[in-house]
């Protein structure tokens, strides 16, 4: 750079040709920019167009397996040969899969489709059952076809709430877009099936009272509200099993009450999705991603490690009261005894991989909204008395007290009595005041769970 006689700066020819190519590499760099957004905004149009049809794809397959379950199960009503009986049982427990396997797809558009999911599999599963009854020789009989019924019903209802999100969808609402538009029609269904509106049969699969959750404001949930940084040593804590990695704070979730969520990565690579109230800071739960492998711990050794964890993570006076296996992964459902009184409401999951023995997942709702100090009355009636009422032929197994969740938010003492009849398996639970049967389960696919204590 120089200067002229009058003292002006001038601009030599380095510095000439400096401005030049500088100018040259501003506007290719500013023409390269607006490629790449026009390239990222197309791209981006494309990857929503495509998800949006796959999404939809799932929603019209998903309508065609409950419309063939529904078929089937109507037939199933006037159906009294053993061979249709059971080529249709099959029909209906390919097509729940099916069913499930779009719902999960539907899941990730950010509906929440878990009350849908566990119906569909309980069709699935009771159509299994009904059909190992044929190939048995045993047959169907008439609590089966009231059963059948009922379902059928529910089928019913489900499919044509479900088409009111075909008609959105006819209307140009988009599943990926139309949230405002489709979520109160997929909120209606949920809704039906756990308000009882949408009435089904009550059948255990994964322990009774697994999911009676009193949804008025959360008991158990104490202390201050926490920060959502500076949680590691409660997360280490909380997930004592692993090595932690890293973790990553992703935002506030909503459970009736406000949560904070975290990815953890694990220094085997493997990942944990984890929420913890933000009162106080309980578990809400994680759950770990794992590779299922060959068993090596026995059921009682998982229930075991189950109580350990437990009592680790501070909870006292909890114990396994069923137990269930699926794979190598071993379900607990974990309740608050009260001199030896089981606690129902209050109750913890725990998943434990039987391969290594690691807890690997834990859900704590139903406690967090129900766990309180109570004072339990005094039973008007005994154990011996209960045992010699009259059951119908079942064949009583153990006998215990257990206050279980009745309608309206509500407790009621009972004498938990299980027994089996003709190879099937049941709770019956009789008031410990009256002595009147208050509530009668029937054990779905008993052999892949057991009573505990």
């Amino acid at each position: 750079m120089l200067r002229d006689a009058s003292g002006n700066m001038v601009l030599t020819k380095g510095w000439k040709i400096f401005h030049i190519v500088t100018a040259i590499v501003l506007l290719t760099a500013i023409i390269l920019l607006s490629v790449f957004l026009g390239l990222s905004k197309s791209s981006e149009s494309a990857w929503m167009e495509m998800s949006e049809n796959n999404f939809e794809s799932a929603y019209y397959t998903l309508s065609d397996s409950l419309l063939n379950i529904e078929n089937n199960l109507s037939k199933l009503r006037v159906t009294r040969s053993d061979s249709l009986s059971g080529e249709m049982l099959i029909e209906i427990a390919m097509n729940s899969q099916t069913a499930e396997a779009n719902l999960a797809i539907l899941a990730y558009s950010g509906y929440d489709m878990s009350a849908l999911v566990k119906y569909c599999n309980q069709v699935g599963d009771y159509s299994k059952y009904l059909c190992s009854k044929i190939t048995s020789g045993e047959g169907l009989n008439d609590e089966d076809y009231d059963t059948i019924g009922k379902l059928y019903e529910t089928t019913y209802t489900v499919s044509k709430k479900l088409g009111e999100v075909k008609d959105s969808l006819m209307a140009g609402n988009k599943i990926l877009t139309g949230m405002n538009e489709l979520n109160q029609y997929f909120t209606d269904i949920a809704d039906g099936l756990t308000d009882g509106s949408i009435v089904y049969p009550s059948l255990i699969y994964d322990g009774a009272f697994s999911d009676s959750l009193d949804e008025s404001q959360p008991k158990a949930l104490t202390g201050e509200d926490i920060d959502s940084s500076g949680q590691e040593s409660r997360i280490r804590k909380i997930l004592c099993d692993y090595e932690v990695e890293s973790i990553t704070y992703k935002g506030e979730g909503d459970n009736g009450f406000a949560t904070y969520i975290y990815d953890v990565t694990l220094k085997d690579g493997s990942t944990v999705y984890l929420q913890i109230a933000k009162k106080g800071g309980s578990i809400v739960m994680w759950d770990k991603e794992f590779d299922s492998q060959e068993p090596k711990l026995t059921v009682a050794e998982g229930v075991e490690l189950a109580s350990q964890y437990m009592y680790k993570q501070g909870y006292k006076n909890m114990k396994g009261v069923y137990a269930c296996v699926t794979d190598s992964v071993l379900y607990v459902n974990m309740c608050y005894v009260i001199d030896d009184t089981v606690i129902y409401p209050d109750m913890i999951k725990i998943k434990v991989n039987l391969d290594d023995g690691k807890i690997i997942g834990f859900e704590g709702l139903n406690y967090i909204y129900n766990h309180t100090e109570r004072t339990l009355d005094k039973p008007q009636i005994t154990e011996g008395e209960v045992r010699n009422m009259d059951f119908g032929g079942l064949n009583i197994e153990s006998v215990r007290l257990a206050l279980i969740p009745v309608e309206g938010g509500k407790e009621r003492l009972t004498y938990e009595v299980f027994g089996r009849l003709d190879e099937y398996a049941y709770y019956v639970y009789i008031d410990a005041a009256t002595g009147n049967a208050v509530k009668v389960l029937q054990v779905i696919d008993s052999d892949e769970g057991e009573l505990l204590m």
